[in-house]
């Protein structure tokens, strides 16, 4: 098969251009990390942007379940009255997970962060090898990985980054990595190849199933261009490769169609678009701004224009691949951003991996057009280049150019609690105790905004009823306190008696509002104003005797994903001679209990789509032992 172009990029010039990029992307990696980025990434300051804090929490549960009993699912009592750790809810963790199993499951912030980096740093690297298994140009290559670089710190990349999408930075090139290792296969079949394909597969089913679903239309469309041209020795290896992926994961993916019941579609007053119209689709804030929609529409319509080069210049099979894959994920974006509902489960961020696969025609179109130039002089190539970059530095308007300067200084993540944050932290733990769960009123966020409030278990050794995340989506966080709004209803529309018996059933003895509506609720309710805290929020103590158990009597000793044990348990004895202990805790499927003389059983309640634990014993026990497989 021959390269496009067929000699271009043969000169030892491209080696050091692409040691330079590497060293480029490596800076930039450390610009993350603020002016001090070694301390930064070695302390154990967590990343607080975005949903860092959520990942990283959850990535803490997962990974010290996976070492200690080889699953990433647990049953977490610190929220909500207890909810299960699914990859159903926060699916972005598994980086998170992979990072911190490596330290023996701890939480460790800064192996959080170096996970981070390396999936920053593995970019050079993986579109290289992407662009070499479609049989492009040593050059060619290059300028693939200096185009992706290019969107991977600009706005759709940094907002990723920003966000805490990991997972889907990690799960694209992977996705990039085997599609051009299923070209290789097809031309040079071996076991370098099949290798690499189980190796990009096992990370990118890991990562992001979804993506790596989506690609499967795409690889079909490889398949049967190229299927009939081999014997039974290439497609069992190809399809043994692509099973091996997939059963590596199967350890959790299981436990993702088993607990697919636990989602809700989030309902957020943050729409993705103004106005179900082209030009509302183009003003979406998922583009950026003006410069930025104009960038990524110049490069997907030169992506048009590489494709076709790919295929009239030998390399058919690829352009169909990379072709199929960037149009369908760029088209999925457009139907999240039109259809709110798929938009909110993360569609309209496959934007991301279309432009990293529409790079590598791009750079082919590039590559070609510096061919030419340089036919006709070796220096034609630089003069353009270097003649686009003065026309840009006088046609960009100056308040554009500050993204150029975040291609040599990108903007740091914010790393660290802070003073307020810290403050706050410091006053939870003075004024409250663990007998009791604190109510945390939420706020609905938007995709950049902090969810580090999900770090408080582990900050302050107390249990709450919100702060997860107000669009966690799932039916356990449904009772929560959420701008204003207890359950689902205005803070106005409940009663004294009501607010008394809520309270009483999820043994919330302090409450954290942070709205004028619940304020004024609680302040009717208490008679007092509540303490201030930083941050405008107040901190109300309820007049109420913590307890756990809502019928009976228990003390709780302890409660983690490990197992929560319950010490002098005195139950409530019927006629028929069984004792009952309910207790303030969400039941959850497969819960088990010892020792063995007492039974444990779920609880129905008219306040709850989930039911409450209940054990049932015939006479009191000292230690009890709740755990979930």
């Amino acid at each position: 098969m021959s390269e496009l172009p067929p000699t271009y990029g043969r000169n030892r010039w491209w080696r050091l251009a692409l040691i330079a990029l590497v060293v480029w992307q490596g800076w930039l990696t450390l610009g993350l990390f603020g002016l001090d980025p070694w301390r930064q990434l070695l302390s154990d300051d967590p990343v607080v942007s975005g949903r860092h804090p959520l990942h990283l929490y959850h990535g803490f549960l997962g990974a010290r379940t996976w070492c200690e009993r080889g699953n990433l699912t647990c049953y977490d009592p610190a929220f909500h009255a207890g909810y299960p750790k699914t990859p159903v809810f926060d699916s972005g963790s598994r980086p998170a997970e992979l990072a911190l199993a490596l330290m023996g499951g701890k939480f460790c912030p800064s192996s959080y962060k170096i996970g981070l980096a390396s999936i920053c740093l593995a970019v050079p690297c993986a579109v290289y090898v992407a662009a070499r298994g479609l049989h492009l140009s040593r050059a060619t290559g290059v300028l693939a990985v200096l185009l992706v670089q290019l969107v991977w710190w600009g706005r759709p990349g940094r907002d990723a980054i920003e966000a805490g999408d990991g997972d889907l930075l990690l799960g694209s090139l992977a996705a990039i990595v085997q599609a051009g290792l299923l070209v290789r296969y097809h031309d040079k079949p071996g076991s370098l190849s099949l290798i690499g394909l189980v190796i990009a597969g096992l990370i990118g089913w890991f990562a992001h199933p979804l993506l790596m679903a989506l690609m499967l239309p795409p690889y079909l469309v490889y398949y049967l261009a190229v299927g009939s041209a081999h014997g039974t020795l290439w497609h069992l290896p190809l399809f043994g490769s692509l099973a091996v992926a997939l059963v590596g994961n199967a350890f959790w993916l299981t436990d993702l169609l088993g607990f697919w019941w636990l989602r809700v579609v989030p309902d957020l007053d943050t729409p993705l678009i103004t106005k179900l119209t082209v030009g509302g689709l183009l003003q979406s804030d998922l583009w950026g701004d003006t410069f930025d929609r104009t960038i990524c529409g110049g490069l997907l319509l030169l992506c048009m224009a590489g494709l076709s080069l790919m295929h009239r210049g030998g390399q058919a099979i690829g352009a169909r691949l990379v072709g199929a894959a960037s149009c369908s994920l760029f088209l999925l974006a457009i139907v999240g951003l039109v259809y709110d509902r798929v938009g909110r489960l993360g569609a309209a961020q496959l934007i991301v991996p279309a432009l990293i696969f529409a790079c590598l025609p791009v750079a082919c179109l590039t590559a070609a057009g510096f061919q030419i130039l340089r036919r006709r002089h070796f220096l034609a190539p630089t003069a353009f280049v270097l003649s686009v970059l003065v026309i840009a530095y006088f046609v960009v308007p100056i308040s554009h150019r500050e993204r150029a300067a975040q291609l040599i200084q990108t903007r740091p993540l914010s790393i660290g609690l802070g003073v307020e944050r810290s403050m706050i932290v410091s006053d939870l733990r003075t004024l409250t105790t663990s007998d009791a769960r604190i109510l945390w009123e939420d706020r609905p966020s938007g995709r950049h905004e902090s969810r580090w409030t999900a770090l408080l278990p582990i900050l302050t050794e107390r249990s709450f009823v919100g702060g997860l995340d107000a669009g966690a989506g799932i039916e356990h966080t449904a009772t929560g306190l959420v701008e204003g709004s207890l359950a689902n209803r205005p803070m106005d529309d409940w009663s004294d008696s009501e607010l008394d018996d809520y309270c009483q059933r999820y043994n919330i003895s302090w409450v954290v509002t942070r709205t004028p509506a619940s304020r004024e609720r609680f302040i009717r309710w208490t008679g007092s104003t509540g303490r201030e805290l930083l941050g405008g929020l107040n901190l109300f103590t309820l007049k109420r005797s913590p307890s756990f158990a809502l019928t009976g009597a228990a003390r709780f000793q302890s409660a983690d994903t490990r197992g929560i044990v319950i010490s002098d348990a005195r139950p409530v004895t019927g006629d028929d001679g069984i004792g009952t202990l309910e207790l303030s805790l969400h039941y959850q499927s497969g819960m088990r209990v010892s020792p063995s003389r007492v039974k444990i059983e779920q609880k129905l309640t008219t306040h709850d789509t989930i039911p409450f634990v209940r054990l049932r014993m015939k006479e009191p026990a000292g230690r009890i032992l709740i755990t979930w497989p």
